[in-house]
């Protein structure tokens, strides 16, 4: 029998955002960074929003998309703007046990995506450059207004994340999108997609490589309520369901993040959970697989073919979840809150440089970069010029 003490997985975390107060629209973000591996014109909107907002752009390039593309986009619309080709291995000469462990990483099947260290590289060069305040941006994000920037900036006056939620194609799981393809009730939470971060933090934290790494870092911020809802952004629709595959790769991820974020709905710490804990949010993330399955099977007869291709990706769910068990789910909690702890030496252990130039030659990264001239002319240089702290 289940225990009672253990929440159900929940549609929505949306108690778990603030309003934040009415503050200054000139508020601004001392850069834009923004992670990318697809090919360069995904680009545009984000280098749009970094033209009509002032800001200065940093991307951090893999995969289909190369550093001096970016810059050459980025001149044309006369954008200040600083892109690198992810360095091979580990730039920021940290490991993280979470990263490391076979268990962990067999739980998500070899899960093996550059996001979490473009991300953690841009708080580095954050800290290094003695920022405040930073916006992160995905490459599939369009149609922020400029406004919504300069609210997610102000809000950092007084919270420590700011967020803008992704509502015209959802910000969810394959395993969530699957539930309200079945007429479940699923919210779209905050997410890294587009969100502002209060840098300069002694408590800041790192974005594990597991899925849901931004439900991770920003765990303290929502368990606190110190997440600022200030607005929505639009998401380019993909099909979650087109390699079944993808839905058994978040499937950890989605359990742990899930059982964690039940927990902060009831004002629980995450902290305080055990092996027994997880035993029992494995038995309801069961439940809600099957009950996922069972609504896909009497959608309306016009989304007959989705529901069943999202049929298999929660079969593929299903067939992961009985290989995870609760002392793996416990062994990552564990090894997650010994990472927070190095993560943080490490920042206490980072100079204090003045500006973004020289953060990167302490990286060893010799960036592309783009220096916007008030006359229109362009000038594309390998990085000679500091970007000043607002």
């Amino acid at each position: 029998m289940t225990s009672p003490r253990v929440p159900e997985q929940s549609g929505s975390h949306a108690g778990l955002l603030d309003e934040p107060r009415r503050a200054p629209a000139s508020a601004r973000f001392d850069a834009i960074l923004v992670p990318t591996y697809r090919p360069v014109r995904h680009l545009r909107s984000c280098i749009d929003l970094a033209r009509r907002t002032q800001t200065p752009l940093i991307a951090v390039c893999s995969r289909a998309v190369r550093q001096n593309e970016v810059i050459a986009l980025a001149a044309r619309s006369n954008v200040e703007a600083f892109a690198l080709d992810l360095p091979p291995g580990n730039p920021l000469g940290i490991d993280f046990a979470t990263s490391e462990d076979k268990e962990l990483s067999a739980a998500s099947l070899g899960w093996t995506r550059d996001l979490s260290m473009k991300r953690n590289l841009g708080l580095v060069l954050a800290r290094l450059a003695g920022w405040t305040k930073l916006m992160f941006l995905d490459d599939d994000i369009y149609g922020v207004a400029g406004d919504d920037v300069a609210a997610l900036a102000a809000a950092l006056e007084d919270h420590s994340i700011s967020a803008l939620i992704p509502t015209s194609f959802p910000d969810n799981s394959v395993a969530c999108h699957a539930h309200r393809l079945g007429g479940g009730k699923q919210d779209v939470f905050a997410s890294a997609s587009g969100i502002g971060i209060r840098c300069d933090r002694d408590d800041l934290a790192f974005f594990p490589n597991i899925y849901n790494e931004d439900w991770f870092f920003f765990a303290g911020e929502a368990a606190s309520r110190r997440i600022a809802r200030v607005g929505e952004s639009h998401q380019r629709p993909y099909d979650p369901y087109g390699d079944p595959r993808r839905a058994a790769l978040e499937e950890f991820g989605d359990l742990l993040a899930e059982g964690l974020y039940a927990r902060l709905d009831l004002d629980q710490g995450i902290w305080g959970v055990d092996t027994g804990y997880w035993r029992d949010f494995i038995k309801r993330r069961v439940a809600f697989h099957q009950r996922v399955a069972e609504a896909l099977g009497h959608v309306e007869d016009r989304d007959k073919d989705e529901a069943a291709k999202a049929g298999r990706s929660i079969k593929a769910a299903q067939d992961q979840l009985a290989r995870i068990t609760p002392r793996l789910c416990q062994r990552f909690v564990q090894l997650w809150q010994a990472d927070l702890q190095k993560w943080h030496r490490y920042l206490a252990g980072l100079p204090r440089l003045d500006s973004l130039e020289t953060a990167f030659k302490y990286l060893d990264i010799e960036p592309a970069c783009h220096h916007r001239s008030r006359l229109g002319r362009a000038g594309v240089s390998s990085g000679r010029r500091k970007i000043l702290s607002r």
